[in-house]
C-alpha cells in the first residue's frame, strides 16, 4: 500500500473542494493508502488555515486539523533537510516523507514538483499521483 505525504495545498484543497486532493484523502479514509503527516506540517497547516483569506477562527480550524489527523499517521520527524531555499518550509515535507518512509509527497507548490523526486520519493501533481497509482 502506498504511502503518501500531501502537501499543505493538498490538505486544504480536500478539504474544502471536490477533486483529485479530495480523492486522495477519501481513498485513505477506505484504506486503500496511507497518508503521512508530522508535527511540522500539521503547524505549517494552521499556519495557512489562519490566513485573512480563509477567514476561519481558531474554533473552526481545529475540527479540519482533527479530521486530518483521523485520516494520516502522524510520524516523528528526525531528518534536518535543506534542500529548498526558497520556502524553508517546504523541506517539512521531504523530512516527512524520508522519515516516514513515503512512497510519493502529492502536491500542487513548484518547489517541491521542480525536484520531481527526492531519494526515490516520487513527487506528483495528486491527478498523475491517482493515474500512477492506477485509481483514474
Amino acid at each position: 500500500m502506498s504511502r503518501v505525504v500531501p502537501d499543505t495545498n493538498v490538505a486544504i484543497s480536500a478539504t474544502f473542494w471536490r477533486g483529485h486532493p479530495r480523492r486522495i484523502f477519501d481513498l485513505a479514509r477506505r484504506g486503500r493508502l496511507i497518508l503521512v503527516s508530522s508535527a511540522p506540517i500539521e503547524a505549517e497547516l494552521i499556519r495557512v488555515l489562519s490566513y485573512p483569506k480563509f477567514g476561519l477562527t481558531a474554533a473552526e480550524i481545529l475540527p479540519i486539523v482533527r479530521d486530518i489527523r483521523g485520516v494520516a499517521q502522524s510520524i516523528h520527524v528526525t531528518s534536518n533537510v535543506r534542500i529548498i531555499a526558497d520556502d524553508p518550509a517546504d523541506n517539512a515535507f521531504l523530512e516527512c516523507a524520508l522519515d516516514g518512509e513515503a512512497d510519493y509527497i502529492v502536491s500542487g507548490d513548484h518547489h517541491l514538483l521542480s525536484l520531481g523526486s527526492f531519494r526515490g520519493i516520487a513527487i506528483l501533481r495528486p491527478r498523475d499521483f491517482l493515474v500512477k497509482e492506477g485509481f483514474i
